[in-house]
């Protein structure tokens, strides 16, 4: 029956996108679908719900500078400086502009415009080009906006972004260190590591106590992660990069002793799940005063 009724929530998503509804309208559903009701926009009092608020009616076009994957390393610049930033090699239009011979063997392609779009080239002379080609003029070709309407992305320029391959020194896995903020005060940390296609991940307070969910889930890892070294600076970076917004998520990587920007996420899972930590709901929640 479950499944009967999702089916037929998926075709009237479609229906609306089809018709071109309100993003409210939409954004609703896919509410509805992940989560089994729908939310409260009218006096939002959970994370999501709020979160949702936000991506409506505040964070808008204006903020596209803050989305885009190369606008916004003038921000990180202005604020803590240009040695956080990660090297890149080149921001491209078109993929027909990018010597990929030129390159080195390992690099990132990403898309400037959205979330997701992604390419990690480990060897680049075994590189299927025509593939990875394909894949990059596909994501210059979709407005990220479309699938979650996230207006941040809306006016954004699609572009290829090419950066350098990063990763741990003792390790390939890439540990993230995503900084939950609340009106400039970072009070989380979901860290995650990607190992084998399995997803570690759980959530640190900043005295690196772990928070795990009430009941049993098994996509949280259940053994510590290390805290870094420089995890105190973490923490004065992701407040300083996230002062004056409502709610920001600052996305850090550190590498030995170096801390490397990764990006800022407004809409963790663009608003549209609710956290399986069933107290987070709340508190994340109230920890969030939406503007009049």
């Amino acid at each position: 029956m479950f499944f009967f009724k999702r089916k037929c929530i998926k075709l009237y998503l479609n229906l609306l996108k089809f018709i071109n509804a309100s993003d409210e309208m939409i954004s609703i559903y896919q509410y509805y679908l992940k989560n089994g009701k729908k939310p409260d926009l009218v006096n939002p009092k959970e994370f999501m719900e709020k979160t949702l608020w936000l991506k409506l009616n505040y964070y808008t076009e204006s903020y596209g500078k803050y989305a885009d994957k190369y606008d916004v390393r003038n921000h990180v610049e202005r604020t803590i400086g240009g040695k956080y930033l990660n090297d890149i090699f080149g921001v491209y239009d078109s993929v027909s502009e990018i010597s990929f011979t030129d390159l080195p063997q390992q690099f990132v392609l990403k898309g400037t415009h959205g979330s997701g779009y992604n390419i990690i080239v480990k060897d680049r002379d075994n590189l299927n080009l025509e593939k990875v080609k394909k894949k990059l003029n596909q994501y210059l070709s979709e407005n990220y906006y479309h699938k979650f309407r996230e207006k941040i992305y809306k006016d954004l320029k699609p572009r290829i972004l090419i950066e350098k391959y990063i990763t741990e020194i003792d390790s390939e896995e890439l540990i993230d260190y995503k900084f939950h903020c609340f009106h400039g005060k970072p009070k989380y940390v979901f860290v995650q590591k990607n190992k084998s296609e399995n997803i570690r991940k759980c959530f640190y307070d900043l005295n690196w106590n772990k928070v795990l969910p009430e009941t049993y889930n098994s996509s949280f890892y259940k053994a510590d992660f290390k805290k870094p070294e420089n995890f105190d600076e973490m923490v004065q970076i992701a407040e300083k990069l996230s002062e004056g917004f409502v709610f920001l998520r600052v996305d850090l990587y550190s590498i030995g002793h170096k801390i490397i920007f990764g990006e800022l996420t407004f809409f963790s899972n663009a608003g549209l799940i609710r956290s399986s930590i069933e107290r987070f709901n709340i508190e994340f929640g109230d920890l969030i005063q939406l503007p009049k």
